[in-house]
Parts: C-alpha cells; structure tokens; sequence
C-alpha cells in the first residue's frame, strides 16, 4: 500500500472514534463550566447536589470520551 492510501484507510477506520472523542471532550467541558456557574452553586448548597442537565452533560461525556479512546486504540469503529 502507498502511503496515501494508508492515510486514507486511517481516516476511514477512526473518524467515528475520533468524532466521539471530540463531542465527549466538549460534552464535558461544558459539564464543568455549568458545574461551576454560581447559581450550580447555589443549586447544590440547598439541595446537596448539581442539576440533572450538569450530570447528564458530564455521564454522557465520560462515556463519549472513554468510547473515543476505546474505538482508537482498538483501531475500528465502535
């Protein structure tokens, strides 16, 4: 195979991997920045916890994130 052909192959094997790598690393970020806006704050000092938007951002980003990884260590899509 040439080498233009074995990046091409590359691409086509992990861009699912790498597009869920991308989202969960977004999903999470965003997580933490509403996680530590001031009425979140707020929201867990009287109730003992954060929203349930905050933990869904954040559960649905860690597993995003760790599907990414898997599928680009493994090489193929998930």
């Amino acid at each position: 195979m040439s080498e233009g052909q074995q990046s091409d192959n590359f691409f086509r094997k992990r861009w699912l991997p790498l597009l869920f790598l991308i989202l969960g690393l977004a999903l999470l970020w965003t997580g933490n920045q509403e996680y530590q806006q001031f009425q979140s704050e707020i929201g867990e000092y009287v109730t003992a916890r954060p929203d349930n938007r905050t933990l869904w951002l954040l559960i649905l980003g860690t597993a995003a994130t760790v599907g990414g990884i898997i599928g680009l260590i493994r090489g193929r899509a998930i």
